[in-house]
């Protein structure tokens, strides 16, 4: 890869940890590019989610865990570019086995030719130092100074970085959404994740996306037939959270493959979060946050709403993180 995948997925990973409305101008792009056969679909409003007690916390792991942050700093030190103040919101999109898909990155204050000028100067300086530490130990001194070129295409509405050897693309919708695709060096990918053509809304998808808060915090919707429990099968979900002033308000739909089977459903959760309330074994938070969960049955749906306290949460996560880093 040339080098930028860790570039563009900096961008991304800045998003990642919970959203907000997924910022206008991202999801308008997704909606008008995505294809019908996307079967996951998440949004993400980066801009509302850094004002988290949970972003706060847990932000700096995250770009730990997935060796953001120097890709990030690059971004900072190269090209006076904050992802943190340039990313305003993210959908992203996959295929049902989750192997294909796309970013949509809505940006403000960075534009098409901007971002693509930094993209190539990292690139570049990471080539330059790859390239001196790859060929150091060399007999050969004059292929030891043969450069690495970062080269930039622009073709329409897609940008191509190579170095001679490998090429990434990345495409753009406007001057202020990028695109990402889960494979960078593959065009042919890109390009499907961003030509649907308004394909997106005609699908089972889109119909349940049509249902979902998407000026929430955090909302997504997917499709995928699965056995719950015996006779009770799930054909999907959406939903959203939404954080506002010291509060996550969830909103969770399971839809099933009939009314009788979402009747069922909804019986057999409420009796299972009715055994956790009062089985004693649960840290107090937790059972907090139970206390606020009403599930229901509407029509072939099973609706599971809840109103937590951020705090609450907080910890929770806290004493999960806790949990799987334990011996």
């Amino acid at each position: 890869m040339v080098r930028t995948a860790g570039i563009l997925a900096a961008l991304a990973v800045t998003f990642s940890s919970l959203h907000a409305h997924a910022d206008s101008k991202a999801w308008t792009a997704a909606k008008a590019g995505l294809p019908a056969d996307a079967k996951i679909v998440i949004g993400v409003d980066f801009a509302a989610v850094q004002k988290t007690e949970l972003f706060a916390t847990y932000y700096p792991k995250l770009l730990e865990k997935a060796e953001a942050a120097k890709e990030i700093d690059t971004l900072k030190d190269t090209c006076k570019i904050d992802p943190l103040a340039a990313v305003q919101g993210v959908v992203i999109a996959m295929s049902s086995d989750q192997k294909d898909g796309a970013f949509y990155i809505g940006l403000s204050g960075v534009d098409r030719a901007k971002l693509s000028s930094c993209i190539q100067l990292a690139a570049q300086i990471k080539a330059d130092k790859a390239d001196k530490a790859d060929k150091a130990d060399k007999a050969d001194k004059a292929a030891a100074e043969k450069p690495v070129k970062v080269l930039l295409k622009q073709d329409g509405n897609i940008t191509q970085l190579s170095n001679g050897m490998e090429t990434s693309y990345f495409g753009w919708v406007g001057k202020d959404v990028i695109v990402v695709s889960l494979h960078t060096e593959d065009r042919a990918s890109l390009v499907k994740w961003m030509g649907g053509k308004g394909a997106l809304a005609k699908s089972s998808l889109g119909k349940s996306l049509a249902r979902t808060n998407t000026t929430a915090t955090l909302w997504g919707a997917g499709e995928e037939t699965k056995e719950l429990e015996a006779g009770v099968s799930a054909k999907g979900g959406y939903g959203a959270l939404k954080f506002s002033k010291g509060t996550l308000d969830a909103d969770v739909h399971a839809v099933m493959e009939n009314a009788a089977q979402a009747t069922k459903m909804a019986t057999s959760v409420t009796k299972q979060v009715d055994e956790a309330k009062q089985g004693g074994q649960l840290p107090p938070m937790f059972v907090a946050m139970l206390k606020s969960v009403t599930i229901a049955a509407v029509s072939d749906e099973v609706v599971l709403k809840a109103n937590v306290a951020e705090k609450d949460l907080a910890q929770l996560v806290g004493l999960a993180i806790a949990g799987i880093g334990g011996p």
